[in-house]
């Protein structure tokens, strides 16, 4: 049994936000916990190039737990291949009101509606200058909107100036369920256009910088084959360099068994698992693979990772799973991982990727 594991029962009886910001200022101020759990092996089957970045491994942190970028340097030493920070907002917000956060432990799943609750832009940013000189792995930054702002794009193109050249990459989260009309640019009358000032802008700060920073636009699992199609439409023509598949669902008819299914929020672990790899395999096959794609939702093994691989992620995240499994899960991913590559006579795992939804 993990030692994360002898300390659960007891951590599941501190109130879930609460437990989370105990989690963050412990990593905060004994940065080499990691050490207990995991030795943070590199496997070379593992090892992943996209976008001009190299990725020692294919599993990533998943924003949502470092909202600040208070702890990446940490977490960097767990094993993951690349930790993404946010979501940001311009203006600090306190988000909505709690309790906010709920555990669905019969179902190994999540229930929250924060509401893009963090410190802002200059905090964030502050946090960010110290980790870039001294983190070894991709750091990809998540962006949003402030709840009040009308126009949502000028919040995305402030941030996106703002951190351009601070990241590896730059998630455009527009499909998070806790900020009222935010979903709404996922819409094919608003979608087209908003990608198309982002896009515009990216191409400004990467030819005033000479640095090419790929951004990515993160989609929501409730989505319609004719919303999907809009979608990739939409990425395919403004050259969105990927899709980050997916955030959280609303979605309640998915056999919860637990106390606060009913609860509102967004719903991530286990039970999204198989909602979000509907949506990474039609996604992969309208574009055909060409367009990179991570796969996130439900994620809470080895298997389950090479699972989204397999539909055509080239990469994944995790989050909800350490909820119940803690962070030596990522060395447990990784090492299982790699075998099952080996058996399945692939020299490295991008060789795997797509394989299902291509046959």
């Amino acid at each position: 049994m993990s030692l994360y594991k002898i300390f659960r029962p007891a951590i599941f009886k501190i109130e879930p936000e609460t437990a989370h910001n105990l989690a963050i200022d412990l990593l905060r101020f004994l940065p080499n916990a990691a050490s207990l759990f995991c030795l943070n092996k590199n496997y070379d089957n593992l090892h992943t190039k996209l976008w001009n970045l190299d990725f020692t491994n294919p599993i990533g942190m998943a924003a949502g737990f470092d909202k600040n970028a208070a702890v990446a340097l940490t977490l960097e030493k767990f094993g993951f291949g690349f930790v993404e920070c946010g979501t940001v907002t311009p203006l600090a917000q306190i988000g909505n009101p709690q309790p906010r956060i709920f555990r669905l432990e019969r179902d190994r799943a999540i229930i929250n509606r924060l509401g893009f609750n963090n410190l802002g832009a200059e905090n964030f940013a502050k946090n960010i200058a110290e980790i870039s000189p001294k983190i070894s792995v991709p750091l990809g930054i998540n962006i949003g909107k402030n709840k009040d702002t009308e126009d949502a794009l000028l919040d995305y193109l402030l941030l996106l100036q703002k951190f351009y050249e601070k990241a590896s990459y730059i998630t455009v989260n527009i499909s998070s369920p806790n900020t009222k009309n935010l979903r709404d640019l996922q819409n094919e009358n608003q979608l087209d256009l908003f990608l198309s000032e982002i896009m515009k802008k990216k191409n400004e700060l990467k030819n005033s910088s000479q640095k090419n920073v790929p951004i990515l636009l993160k989609i929501a699992p409730d989505l319609t084959l004719s919303e999907i199609e809009t979608i990739v439409e939409a990425v395919i023509k403004n050259a969105v360099d990927g899709v980050i598949i997916s955030n959280t669902t609303i979605d309640r008819n998915l056999n919860l068994q637990s106390t606060y299914a009913a609860e509102n929020g967004g719903l991530s672990g286990q039970p999204l698992f198989a909602k979000s790899n509907e949506i990474l395999k039609n996604f992969y096959k309208l574009t055909q693979g060409k367009i990179p794609l991570i796969g996130v939702g439900g994620i809470a093994s080895a298997q389950d990772a090479y699972e989204k691989i397999k539909w055509g992620a080239s990469m994944v995240q995790i989050y909800s799973a350490f909820i119940y499994e803690g962070f030596g899960l990522v060395e447990r991913i990784k090492k299982d991982l790699s075998e099952m590559i080996k058996k399945d006579g692939f020299k490295n795992i991008a060789q795997a990727v797509g394989v299902k939804s291509n046959s």
